[in-house]
């Protein structure tokens, strides 16, 4: 993976087989309640068990795609900035700039190897292009906060 430009609070960058501990070479989980996702990542999810007990997940989506350098540009532009997060996977061989921003700092990776991944939250704006054809695996979810998981019980309840 190469990357330029401004650090930015919000985005994680990766391999998910580099992350693979050789402690437990039969697991890798990317996202969610497992010993090897730090509790401060956004990859990290509590799930039922936890002691601060489960977070609930809202928005949840996953697309697979082929992308090609010859994909219309407009495609990778124009995207909304981010409302919850997002992480994409190149899940083979290729190359595929992601651009990040926020304010006037700028982050541009370009994922290499498979496994190369960029996640990044709230508040982010991105758009993307593909250098090379490129399997991209792109996961979107929301954490719903305690108050927004109370709410949309008792509406379910009142409703």
């Amino acid at each position: 993976m190469r990357q330029w430009g401004a650090e930015l609070e919000g985005v994680e960058l990766g391999n998910a087989w580099a992350l693979r501990s050789p402690d437990t070479p039969h697991t890798n989980w990317l996202v969610g309640d497992h010993p090897g996702i730090p509790l401060d990542s956004l990859r990290f999810l509590r799930h039922g068990g936890h002691p601060l007990g489960a977070q609930s997940v809202a928005d949840l989506a996953l697309k697979w795609f082929v992308h090609s350098p010859s994909d219309p540009p407009e495609w990778g532009e124009g995207k909304p900035i981010s409302t919850g997060r997002t992480l994409s996977l190149l899940a083979g061989e290729g190359g595929f700039e992601l651009r990040f921003w926020r304010g006037q700092e700028e982050l541009v990776v370009v994922l290499e190897q498979p496994g190369d991944f960029a996640l990044w939250g709230a508040g982010i704006g991105h758009r993307w292009r593909a250098l090379k054809p490129s399997v991209v695996m792109t996961l979107r979810w929301s954490v719903l906060a305690e108050d927004d998981v109370m709410s949309e019980a008792s509406q379910r309840t009142d409703g």
